[in-house]
């Protein structure tokens, strides 16, 4: 029995999670990538007058380690298009999609 992976998820947005995301996107492969939620502010959120209950602030870690993915050299996506097959989220907001 052959079974199809529809998509999967990705924990830890760190060098190597954000690598494997992008390498199941480079398959074709749909991918959520989760990483957890900060528990204070940066200087400049601070400056900004952000809370860590806005969602910039609560996916702040996935989404420097995505970004990172995409800039990457030698590149982690074959193609611009398909980073576009990764949903970014938090361990805390969005575990629930892994249902």
């Amino acid at each position: 029995m052959t079974r199809r992976i529809e998509k999967v998820a990705v924990l830890g947005a760190g060098t190597m999670g954000a690598r494997i995301a992008a390498h199941l996107a480079n398959a074709g492969v749909p991918c959520y990538l989760l990483d957890i939620v900060p528990s204070e502010l940066t200087a400049d959120e601070k400056a900004k007058g952000l809370t860590l209950s806005e969602p910039r602030v609560r996916n702040r870690i996935v989404l420097a380690g995505f970004e990172a993915a995409k800039k990457a050299r030698p590149a982690a996506f074959f193609t611009t298009e398909r980073a576009r097959l990764i949903t970014t989220g938090n361990l805390e907001d969005n575990l629930a999609w892994l249902g």
